[in-house]
């Protein structure tokens, strides 16, 4: 199984990676981690974000990839998705970002891989 994690940035990630990963683990999946660049953010802000999945991964013993792309964010994951050969899409809801207003919602519609969200206000 593969699994496609997009992150909003180092502090989103923080939120969610242990969770995701040990959903990863239990499913005995490969994780491809996914930044994409917003305006104003450098490639090393993407990587200090997938720093934080892979990290998780790490501790438990999860195959992951990174990968930083640009443009549109959910034709981005959507095309990623498909490059992937993704299985599941795994995202958070941060509040107050793009994400909890509609960007889950547009992968939702807009492609043909299942989407799990996890809530801003998850904490374990």
């Amino acid at each position: 199984m593969r699994i496609l994690i997009p992150t909003a940035g180092e502090e989103a990630a923080r939120e969610i990676a242990e969770y995701v990963m040990e959903v990863a683990k239990r499913m005995a999946a490969d994780v491809t981690i996914l930044h994409i660049l917003r305006d104003g953010e450098t490639v090393e802000d993407g990587i200090q974000s997938c720093l934080v999945f892979s990290n998780a991964a790490n501790d438990v013993g999860v195959k992951v990839s990174s990968r930083t792309g640009s443009g549109d964010v959910v034709e981005t994951i959507l095309r990623i998705a498909s490059e992937e050969q993704t299985d599941l899409i795994l995202m958070g809801a941060s509040r107050g970002s793009l994400v909890e207003n509609w960007l889950s919602a547009d992968v939702m519609g807009k492609g043909n891989v299942p989407v799990l969200v996890i809530p801003h206000c998850f904490r374990r």
